[in-house]
């Protein structure tokens, strides 16, 4: 599995954010933090507040927050308001041309494992995650 550079960046902005405890991270900050230009993390930024992953607030105290707690935002859920998830092979989604081919029940399960892996990790596990490696 490899994720994409959107979805990497995606998810650490959202931790960063997350870390903010309800503060506004304000997109300078974000800048100074990440290195990343401040035109693609308004792009990043636009996806995770369409998704209604991350709301913004105007003005000189302003910035962005979660729109919800860690602990109810999945992984999954911010991979998919990036437009990234992981690929699977076309055994594993059902495509497969090979009435009996030997891939798509081992594809299956590695697909269902990630994706449910995904799903019931949380914004919050993460935190919590790295807090243990710090």
């Amino acid at each position: 599995m490899k994720l994409s550079t959107r979805a990497r960046y995606g998810l650490r902005i959202t931790f960063l954010i997350a870390l903010s405890h309800d503060k506004p991270v304000s997109l300078s900050t974000l800048v100074r933090q990440t290195d990343l230009s401040e035109k693609y993390l308004e792009q990043l930024l636009g996806m995770l507040r369409k998704a209604g992953i991350v709301e913004s607030v105007r003005g000189a105290q302003g910035g962005y927050y979660l729109s919800d707690t860690p602990d109810k935002i999945s992984i999954k859920e911010i991979l998919e308001a990036l437009n990234d998830s992981f690929d699977i092979s076309d055994c594993a989604g059902g495509n497969c041309k090979d009435a009996y081919c030997p891939n798509k029940i081992i594809f299956k399960r590695i697909y269902d494992g990630i994706d449910g892996l995904l799903a019931s990790t949380s914004l919050s596990d993460m935190i919590n995650d790295y807090k243990c490696v710090r």
